[in-house]
């Protein structure tokens, strides 16, 4: 038995708005690759503006501000007891 070649017509399926199935399915691929890309360059740029934002030394009074407001009791007895040592030297 020899099996004979047949040639055809390639086999499209086409969509409601007359484009085919595989156009349909490669504009959704690049789709999603671009939204994709975005929400990478997005989360790029918020860990280079972290990385950024690290880097940039804080001075004394900003960290001491910073954290007066976050703890303000324990800020308030660290003061007290280091005004008691400062008189006590005097």
């Amino acid at each position: 038995m020899v099996l004979g070649t047949y040639a055809s017509a390639p086999v499209t399926h086409h969509t409601k708005d007359g484009g085919s199935l595989g156009e349909s399915a490669l504009d959704a691929a690049k789709n999603a690759v671009n939204a994709a890309m975005e929400q990478v360059d997005q989360i790029g740029q918020h860990f280079k503006r972290k990385v950024e934002a690290t880097t940039q030394p804080e001075t004394f009074v900003e960290m001491l501000r910073d954290t007066t407001k976050a703890a303000p009791l324990v800020m308030l007895a660290a003061a007290f007891i280091g005004g008691i040592l400062y008189a006590r030297r005097r």
